[in-house]
């Protein structure tokens, strides 16, 4: 199960369906039947945990960016087989927490605070309730036991090394890889097809 980051939607995985052949692959959208305006990650961790209700086990949890944060939440709850982390907006437990962060309802448009999207991946409006909320900080106590935390260069301490340490799980560099390409490239579905066929066989 694939939850996608801010302002993009479950389009970003299309590439994933014909690297896990002999797996079913459901791409999940964390705004479906919300009102984004008023969008909190709680909400999102709902979302979360509502698609994998309807799952088959074992059941791997892969979450990119703000979705990553968003699958670590939701971990405690969905109890997947195992839960793989690229590059996911860190936790209150790695950034710290900001209480001068007054979170508020509205949206913002992901391209002017993020930078231009890839040609041909459509961006959306975000939340700005959830960024703020992901600023101010979101305490994850710990993750399970089966987990792997994918990063770049991009975020390679924050988001990948500091985290992974943090929570005493697996980590994988994949050199030269940004931010984007750990969803669009190659060479991160390497990383977690591997990890599957290792951790659950």
């Amino acid at each position: 199960m694939l939850v996608h980051g801010a302002g993009s939607g479950p389009w970003i995985f299309d590439a994933w369906r014909d690297s896990f052949a002999k797996l079913e692959v459901s791409a999940m959208d964390l705004q479906a039947g919300l009102n984004v305006s008023e969008a909190a990650m709680s909400n999102y961790e709902a979302a979360v945990v509502r698609d994998a209700e309807g799952l088959p086990r074992p059941l791997a949890l892969v979450g990119w960016s703000m979705g990553g944060l968003a699958a670590m939440t939701a971990a405690r709850r969905v109890e997947p087989d195992a839960l793989i982390l690229l590059e996911p907006s860190p936790p209150a437990e790695v950034q710290g927490y900001r209480p001068d962060v007054i979170p508020s309802a509205g949206t913002f448009d992901p391209e002017a605070e993020y930078g231009r999207f890839p040609d041909g991946i459509p961006a959306r409006p975000e939340s700005s309730l959830a960024r703020a909320e992901r600023k101010r900080g979101i305490s994850v106590a710990e993750l399970p036991q089966r987990t792997l935390v994918v990063y770049g260069d991009d975020f390679a301490d924050e988001r990948g090394r500091d985290l992974a340490r943090a929570y005493g799980v697996e980590e994988h560099g994949v050199r030269d890889a940004s931010h984007w390409d750990l969803v669009l490239g190659v060479e991160a579905r390497s990383a977690v097809r591997d990890y599957l066929t290792r951790s659950t066989g």
